[in-house]
């Protein structure tokens, strides 16, 4: 019973013209499916009958032309004849053995490595003159075969495919020129008369049922157009007593347009309240995080201003010794020595400042440049990955993706990247620093409207007094060392603050690291919004 229901609410559904098309393409397709099938079935059984025969004479062409180099024990001499035969693609393996001691005499398998097979082997006697001196084993490999196969199989999907096209655009010509442009005209004069546009006539030259049905519109509009006359008579009646009621009506109305203006101005001071606390939160917040990173560019800004002093007095005392003419070559030497170490000091407390700066802006910087759209998880992360590659070549980690192709998002790819990036970088600065090999594996999972996304290390752990602060910003294990201690901080901020999920980490020292987050498949906010923070 459900079933009838189920297949009647689908046939009232279904509209003329896309009937008409799913019938022409049940009936294009049904026979293509069937007929395509037998037409490659005999394409191949010719195609192996052939190949068949090809083996046999090329395995008898080796066995004529190798019996001379054979019976001469020359393998050089057979290798070079035997090329004749191996310059055919599909020959994988040539290997000729004498005989009666079935000792191996040359062997010629270097294609086969390249081929994937299946191979079939042919044998056959070597004679010289009425006696059997070896016997030769011919193998070929049907990756050729199957490549004709595939193509043919191609050629006609396509042809198929192509030949569906054509008769639905034919038949949607038709339709639209003899059915879809009349039933619209019919539908915009139903429309007319829904609205009480009687005045003009219905009219449509046609004899076919289209023109009845024209006909019959024009009946109703006259009758219509009776029955409204007598309506205005009976509106007017009505009227001298509705009076009354309006005033009734209007006064209550001003009323409540009273009442909702009030409403609004109330919601509007609520709201601009609201507004004002998130900016001074966020100020206030981001004054913290100044503060953060003044305090951790001090040491590096003040190590370079250190060595640039140094540099500054061993340059003035160079100049000094050069205008009194008493410097020596040693003493230049030393000016040398003294401001390349100086530079590679300052380089390197120039650069750990730069970072600092970098991930500082990363931070607190207007997410204006973050596009929503919709993608595949799958296709993005596969991009990362690429990018990753050439830094993660020059180390002996692996990455490696378990993305099902069929998880689709409407959220922010570039913010969810980022994300995949510290992650990435997380592991190999920290979980798989100072390991001869480490694997990082990333998976994900569809729950419900979230998608579960696992990224998990098989590095050192993360200890149980750490893994408490590790989304703190600023905390890191390796300040000093090229650590700034925001990157965790960024990741869990994206995926609560944008993305509007959540993060775990879950660890066992010593076998490695694993965090968890779940995000919806539709992220929150205004779809129409270029910036995902105008919603918070």
């Amino acid at each position: 019973m459900q079933f009838r229901h189920l297949l009647s609410g689908i046939r009232r559904r279904i509209t003329l013209r896309l009937a008409i098309i799913l019938a022409v393409a049940f009936g294009l397709v049904v026979p293509a499916a069937l007929l395509i099938p037998y037409h490659l079935r005999t394409i191949e059984s010719a195609a192996r009958l052939k190949v068949a025969a090809d083996h046999k004479r090329l395995t008898e062409i080796l066995s004529v032309i190798l019996s001379e180099p054979l019976w001469q024990i020359t393998p050089e001499i057979a290798n070079i004849s035997s090329e004749v035969v191996y310059s055919d693609p599909r020959v994988a393996k040539i290997e000729v053995i004498t005989l009666p001691d079935r000792k191996p005499f040359i062997t010629n398998d270097v294609r086969m490595q390249s081929q994937k097979g299946p191979f079939g082997s042919l044998s056959q006697e070597i004679k010289h003159g009425e006696q059997t001196i070896g016997e030769v084993r011919l193998t070929l490999a049907e990756d050729i075969l199957r490549e004709d196969l595939d193509a043919d199989f191609r050629r006609y999907v396509s042809t198929a495919v192509l030949s569906l096209i054509l008769a639905i655009a034919f038949i949607l010509m038709v339709l639209q020129w003899r059915l879809v442009q009349p039933i619209k005209l019919l539908m915009s004069e139903s429309d007319r008369l829904a609205n009480g546009q009687l005045s003009e006539p219905i009219a449509l030259n046609r004899e076919d049922e289209l023109g009845h049905l024209a006909l019959s519109l024009e009946a109703t509009r006259q009758a219509l157009q009776r029955s409204f006359k007598e309506l205005e008579v009976k509106n007017q009646q009505l009227q001298e007593y509705s009076g009354t009621l309006e005033s009734k009506v209007r006064q209550r109305t001003q009323e409540l347009e009273s009442a909702n203006v009030n409403l609004e101005s109330a919601l509007t001071n609520v709201n601009s309240a609201q507004n004002e606390l998130a900016r001074v939160e966020r100020m206030a917040a981001l004054g913290s995080m100044v503060a953060g990173v003044a305090h951790e560019l001090n040491t590096p800004l003040g190590n370079c201003l250190l060595v640039a002093s140094t540099l500054e007095d061993e340059t003035r005392h160079l100049v000094r010794m050069m205008t009194d003419g008493t410097m020596r070559r040693s003493d230049l030497t030393r000016y040398t020595e003294t401001a390349t170490g100086s530079t590679k000091l300052l380089l390197r407390g120039l650069q750990q400042s730069a970072r600092l700066v970098g991930d500082f802006k990363q931070v607190a910087v207007d997410q204006s440049s973050a596009q929503r759209r919709e993608f595949g998880l799958l296709t993005m992360l596969q991009e990362l990955a690429a990018l990753l590659h050439s830094s993660l070549r020059k180390t002996p980690f692996t990455l490696e993706l378990d993305i099902p192709a069929d998880i689709k998002l409407n959220s922010y790819p570039g913010p969810l990247g980022q994300v995949f990036t510290n992650l990435v970088n997380n592991s190999v600065a920290h979980g798989l620093d100072g390991l001869s090999d480490g694997h990082m594996r990333c998976y994900a999972q569809k729950q419900g409207d979230h998608v579960l996304i696992v990224f998990e290390d098989n590095g050192k752990g993360i200890a149980p007094e750490i893994i408490k602060r590790i989304f703190e910003p600023f905390f890191t294990t390796k300040f000093g060392q090229g650590g700034s201690g925001l990157g965790l901080s960024i990741t869990f901020n994206i995926i609560t603050n944008v993305l509007g999920g959540e993060i775990r980490a879950i660890s066992t020292v010593g076998q490695g690291s694993r965090f968890e987050i779940s995000i919806p498949l539709v992220a929150p906010g205004n779809p129409n919004l270029d910036n995902p923070l105008l919603s918070n």
